[in-house]
């Protein structure tokens, strides 16, 4: 699973051994197609051992209101019904995603205008990236749009060779999109208040130096690609390891199921520090 979609990339990852190649992102029909090709079916066996499987029952109530549930007809900036099909058709996420990025990204336009402004390209670029990849899963095709020719200008030596004039040009562009989407979500509802994490545990003061690194590099390795079972792993790893990890492992946990990889890599910097 790659954010690679370049024509080639697929072939590259054939050569480098992979089974096959799936790219950011996810189109879940893609995803699941994929894996059926790879995954053994399982399904018999498993009937033959268990029986035939039980009616289904009706859903238990969550008691979820019906606003929390619900999404409008059309939503400027963004393509309800193909983000719905990235979820598959879960409404109660989507538009818990659509608030958070609301909630989130308020400030994102100023964060990048300031590392462009001191010339910290390389902030610029894990910004604008980490909007990109945001815009995409949540369907906003103009912010991503926007996102990707921004990002082409402030990553590696591209940066250093292009002119404040069009580096301003193409920031004007990408800062009109963001604000648009921003108003777009505000009309959901109110926006979610920004959470307020406790800094991390004693547990960081145990764990040798280079123990954390490669904890670090893995969630963020994880988070980058978008895989969710993975973080879950090293969650329930960094738990059984020490008991005191356990507000931050079922945090970790909480953001991959919500499929907020922004939010893992948000927490990253906390370690490191």
């Amino acid at each position: 699973m790659t954010a690679h979609a370049m024509s080639g990339d697929e072939q590259k990852s054939i050569e480098a051994g992979m089974n096959d190649h799936v790219t950011k992102p996810i189109n879940p029909d893609q995803l699941f197609a994929t894996l059926q090709k790879w995954i053994n079916p399982v399904a018999e066996r498993t009937a033959e051992q268990h029986g035939p499987p039980e009616p289904n029952a009706p859903p238990e109530p969550d008691g979820v209101g019906p606003d929390e549930d619900e999404l409008p007809e059309s939503l400027p900036g963004f393509d309800l019904a193909a983000g719905l099909a990235r979820l598959r058709g879960n409404k109660r996420l989507y538009r818990k995603l659509l608030l958070d990025f609301g909630a989130d990204y308020r400030g994102v336009a100023n964060d990048i205008r300031e590392a462009l402004a001191v010339g910290d390209f390389e902030q610029a670029h894990s910004l604008v990236h980490n909007l990109k990849g945001l815009a995409g899963n949540l369907e906003a095709s103009e912010l991503q749009m926007a996102a990707v020719e921004m990002e082409t200008l402030v990553k590696g030596p591209t940066a250093q060779s292009t002119s404040e004039e069009k580096l301003e040009r193409k920031f004007v562009i990408l800062e009109k999109a963001i604000n648009r989407a921003l108003k777009a979500v505000q009309t959901l509802g109110p926006l979610a208040e920004e959470e307020n994490n406790p800094p991390p545990a004693d547990w960081l003061a145990e764990v040798p130096e280079e123990q954390l690194a490669d904890i670090v590099n893995r969630i963020k390795t994880a988070a980058d690609m978008g895989d969710v079972m993975q973080i879950q792993a090293i969650a329930d790893e960094l738990k059984s390891a020490n008991d005191a990890m356990a507000p931050f492992s079922d945090e970790l946990v909480k953001l991959a199921e919500d499929f907020d990889f922004d939010g893992i890599q948000k927490l990253m910097p906390e370690l490191d520090g």
